[in-house]
């Protein structure tokens, strides 16, 4: 059997990619109120990218390694039933890849480089998606956003964001120029 063949990470299948840009499609309001935990997923999926691509060039090692490493758990509030789709489908990913991990084993050599260049390729693509929705409110109307508690350091936004009124110029004086819009000083 060619191993190939059943591994899930061909060059147009991205299930992770796919998954991050259905989070990142989210209402720019929605993805504020879960920042925190999309950050923190953005830094899992850099451990587990570099661990894949470790395990390129040190099979063994790293190998054994990925499966743990890619047994992540998203937070609970990214399930909730005022939610939009995105999380379960990341998860199902995220579990996809951990199997596709644990079987690299009884692959081939070049077989088991192709899987990790592409689960590699896969969650470059998706921490990039990620680390955008994270960041990017340019554009968004955030008038009806609760930012009481939010860390809003880092956020990009242009003249077209919209802000609640409380918010707005305590949002321009701790925000500097940054190519053609503004970034928000970490406080």
């Amino acid at each position: 059997m060619d191993t190939a063949r059943w591994m899930p990470w061909r060059p147009r299948r991205r299930p992770l990619a796919t998954a991050a840009r259905t989070i990142a499609s989210w209402d720019p309001a929605v993805r504020l109120q879960s920042r925190a935990h999309l950050l923190w997923l953005t830094q899992q999926l850099t451990e587990v990218r570099t661990t894949a691509h470790s395990a390129i060039a040190q099979p063994a090692a790293a190998r054994t390694r990925l499966p743990d490493v890619l047994d992540l758990t998203l937070a609970p509030q990214l399930y909730a039933d005022r939610m939009p789709a995105g999380a379960q489908q990341l998860t199902d990913a995220l579990r996809a890849a951990r199997r596709t991990a644990g079987q690299l084993a009884a692959a081939t050599p070049r077989a088991g480089r192709h899987t990790l260049t592409r689960l590699t390729d896969d969650l470059g693509d998706a921490q990039e998606l990620l680390e955008h929705a994270c960041h990017d409110v340019r554009g968004a109307d955030l008038r009806a956003a609760d930012l009481t508690h939010l860390y809003l350091g880092g956020l990009r936004w242009d003249s077209t964001t919209q802000w609640p009124d409380p918010w707005a110029e305590q949002i321009r004086a701790t925000s500097d120029p940054v190519n053609g819009g503004h970034r928000i000083r970490d406080t």
